[in-house]
């Protein structure tokens, strides 16, 4: 037996703790969840108000930031500030904290591994920060909410106070869950389904906390609702997102919450675990996957690479649930493929139909973007001449709408030279510069105290920890349930 085989039997135990820790967590998301939608027709009227004021005064959202006085922010901020007050002594609830109308549409963040020791959580955190306060000035009226999970090994009870103070000032809520027995990247990725519970919204848009937005993403939710009349219906309400060589990445996704669909989220890894404990090694069967074994001309599809087992990056874990989660069971989900939008829809069968398949259905529908990246303001043969590594699919919605800080791309964790051109396309330099950017006027607007001028200096040794490692490792899941994975030769 070889340390894999060890480590992948522990993979879909893990599930099943996974599944209790995230029921626990379900009752805290129905505190505000409950309630209906009722003045969805008023939310829409005001924003038809700003709406049809013309798209392009959102895209020029940098130009009016560099006119905005310091004092009209700081007098923002005091407002905010007064509001936020009420809401450092009790649990979050939409209905406590958002008076008067509740907007149908919301973004979700998760945060693992808070340690008063560890710095490096910072780079995520501040990354929410600046996402939040991104889209709010590109125009958003959704509303925010991130869930946060402390370290085990920390002595903390709550966020630190700082956290909660500038999360609050920006209008991001807080779900604090319970400590986990054992922290891993493996583990905390299952926390991105609890957004299916939150039934309070009509669309939910989960972001992984090293993405920045380059547009307002408003209008993934708008182009999916068929009571925004504004745009027409070209989403369904749920929305994945494939990339080079898997159909799913979960580092960005819409979903339409609802409570039977979570329960079928947790049916679904509850016959999971069960089905598990029946199958040789490894415990997970790579043709029927989750639930599913494809048949003739039934398929995943990446932009690069199709499959008819499952076997993609994170087809065990979180990006395999959610793919057939969305598609096989669900069965109402439209698939970005490159430049290409899938729009799947349920039938009388137990497959998905598909209804659609279409090229640059997003692109007219887009704002301005706030910069460019992997060279897509050059032509294809240019970009080949600068970066073997090419990149062009990424250069169309829904890919462009956000830089994807994947793996040491992390801004927080490369040096940075503010002198270095800040619109720079090459890759995702320029995205980079304005996270820096972004930051640092965060800092000054909500006084953080962060020196970023002197940021190699002071800053860049405490964020090398990888605090949960960068991929859901079969070795994390067995450690997610504290076991101890046997050091067996091969």
């Amino acid at each position: 037996m070889t340390f894999s085989k060890v480590a992948l039997t522990a993979t879909f135990l893990a599930l099943i703790f996974m599944w209790y820790g995230n029921f626990q967590a379900a009752r805290i998301v129905h505190d505000h969840s409950s309630g209906g939608l009722s003045n969805i027709g008023a939310y829409q009227s005001g924003v038809e108000q700003q709406y049809t004021k013309g798209v392009g005064r959102i895209h020029a959202h940098e130009a009016n930031q560099r006119t905005r006085t310091k004092k009209t922010t700081q007098d923002a901020v005091q407002s905010v500030t007064r509001k936020a007050t009420i809401l450092r002594t009790t649990k979050p609830s939409v209905k406590e904290i958002t008076p008067g109308l509740t907007p149908p549409y919301a973004y979700a963040w998760i945060i693992g591994g808070v340690h008063e020791d560890r710095f490096a959580y910072k780079g995520f955190l501040w990354t929410i920060l600046i996402s939040a306060n991104l889209l709010r000035k590109l125009g958003s009226t959704a509303d925010f909410w991130v869930y946060v999970r402390l370290s085990p090994k920390s002595k903390l009870s709550d966020l630190p106070h700082e956290d909660r103070r500038v999360l609050e000032l920006l209008g991001i809520r807080v779900v604090l869950l319970d400590k986990p027995k054992m922290e891993s990247f493996a583990q905390i990725v299952y926390d991105k389904f609890l957004t299916i519970n939150m039934t309070r919204y009509k669309r939910v848009m989960f972001l992984d906390s090293d993405i920045i937005p380059m547009t307002n993403l408003d209008y993934f939710f708008h182009l999916s609702d068929p009571d925004y009349s504004l745009l027409p219906t070209l989403l369904k309400p749920n929305f994945i997102i494939a990339t080079r060589e898997e159909p799913c990445n979960t580092g960005m996704f819409m979903v339409e919450p609802s409570y039977d669909a979570y329960n079928q989220y947790i049916n679904i890894v509850n016959i999971q675990k069960e089905r598990a404990k029946t199958l040789p090694y490894p415990y997970f069967d790579f043709k029927d996957g989750w639930g599913h074994s494809f048949g003739p001309g039934d398929y995943w599809e990446g932009i690069r690479k199709k499959g008819n087992r499952w076997k993609f990056h994170a087809s065990h874990s979180d990006q395999g649930l959610m793919y057939y989660f969305v598609k096989y069971v669900r069965k109402e989900v439209s698939i970005a493929i490159g430049n290409r939008i899938q729009n799947w829809k349920n039938c009388s069968g137990d497959l998905p139909v598909m209804e659609s398949d279409t090229h640059g259905v997003l692109s007219k529908y887009q704002g301005n973007l706030l910069r460019l990246q992997y060279l897509c303001d050059i032509s294809p043969e240019e970009a080949l001449k600068r970066d073997a590594d090419d990149n062009r699919w990424a250069c169309t919605p829904p890919y462009n709408s956000v830089a994807h800080f994947m793996g040491n791309t992390k801004p927080w964790r490369r040096k940075f030279d503010f002198r270095r051109d800040k619109d720079d396309s090459y890759r995702q330099f320029g995205a980079r510069y304005m996270w820096f950017k972004e930051l640092d006027q965060l800092s000054d607007t909500l006084g953080m105290g962060l020196d970023i001028q002197r940021w190699n200096q002071k800053y860049l040794s405490l964020m090398k920890d990888e605090l949960l490692g960068g991929k859901a490792e079969w070795q994390d899941q067995a450690y997610t349930l504290g076991i101890g994975v046997q050091n067996i030769s091969t």
